[in-house]
């Protein structure tokens, strides 16, 4: 079958027609085994934590951002976003390759006195898991 389904394909390129999706599937059902749909879902890393981990007077705060691993063995990587209100807009910050979990907020421009909202989100290929929001409030510019 699976040749005469290739030679009608043959033909049908030779004059121009275009075949849909389902000619295809046919094609490819015949020549390969069915392969089962995987139902796993991509667990988002948890206990994100955000800490001012640096205060240095008159100099811009270092935030650190840590957070427990995803348990899902196929994630490849992290990205860790930051935001200035809890629902966002968030930027991306920082993309890690799995095995990560922590990173310095590399934006030499924070301010002081100023909370900031980060979130972790694990990932395989278009797959995301998003951590929960969580938040630190940066000292002021004496460490207090």
């Amino acid at each position: 079958m699976w040749r005469r389904n290739l030679a009608a394909l043959a033909v049908a390129a030779a004059v121009g027609l275009v075949f849909t999706s389902l000619a295809i599937a046919q094609f490819t059902n015949t020549v390969s085994r069915a392969l089962p749909l995987s139902s796993t879902t991509l667990a988002p890393p948890t206990a994100v934590t955000p800490t001012q981990t640096n205060c240095r007077n008159s100099k811009p705060p270092e935030i650190t951002i840590a957070w427990t691993a995803t348990p899902s063995a196929f994630a490849t990587g992290y990205v860790v976003e930051r935001a200035p209100a809890t629902g966002g807009p968030f930027a991306t910050i920082a993309t890690l390759a799995s095995g990560t979990t922590s990173t310095v907020d590399p934006d030499l421009t924070l301010a002081y006195t100023t909370t900031y909202f980060y979130r972790v989100s694990s990932t395989f290929h278009s797959w995301t898991g998003t951590s929960t929001v969580a938040s630190v409030t940066t000292l002021s510019n004496k460490c207090a």
